[in-house]
């Protein structure tokens, strides 16, 4: 992990624009989604941003959560929660769901890994990923590089031991308010 204050505790932190804990389907991906495009912020092109890492984020939930829920439709959808906070200079984007235990160190490495590149780097790590048979890209891996790479800050991440087969992971991103205009055009 990379900040100083933990994940766990900024989970019920303070200055929430926007929170949610449930299965994430594609209803609640669609409702969230929008709402996150359209009111977050007065700058459209920043709203871009922080849906786009937050469809990103939370596919990576619908799909990987060691815990499922059968929708109303059928489908299995992955629970989480995911938490938005607005900060003077910055939006804090958390979100946190249970992992099997395998994956635990996966993702450790990954966060680690991408967090070590710079931008050219992550872009040329993304397309490699991309070249990969779905099935051997693994978890989360082009979602978290996206991610990174959107947000233009490094992933903040942190595990947390619940028994003996199941973990806790919270990835957070911060999205600068007024670097990410000059970035994203």
């Amino acid at each position: 992990m990379n900040s100083t204050q933990s994940l766990y505790t900024r989970l019920s932190g303070r200055n929430v624009l926007m929170t949610y804990t449930g299965p994430f389907d594609g209803q609640v991906l669609s409702m969230f989604g929008k709402n996150i495009e359209h009111t977050i912020s007065e700058d459209r092109r920043l709203n871009k941003t922080i849906f786009k890492v937050f469809i990103e984020l939370a596919q990576n939930v619908s799909y990987y959560s060691h815990e499922k829920k059968t929708t109303k439709k059928g489908e299995k959808a992955g629970v989480g929660t995911f938490i938005i906070q607005n900060f003077n200079d910055y939006f804090y984007f958390l979100l946190g769901n249970p992992i099997n235990e395998k994956h635990k160190e996966i993702l450790k490495e990954k966060c680690t890994k991408i967090n070590s590149f710079d931008r050219d780097s992550l872009r040329a790590y993304k397309r490699e990923l991309r070249k990969l048979p779905p099935g051997d890209r693994g978890t989360g891996n082009i979602g978290l590089v996206q991610a990174a790479l959107l947000s233009r800050n490094p992933l903040d991440y942190e595990i947390i031991d619940v028994d003996e087969e199941t973990s806790f992971y919270i990835i957070a991103v911060k999205i600068n308010k007024t670097i990410n205009n000059e970035h994203n055009k």
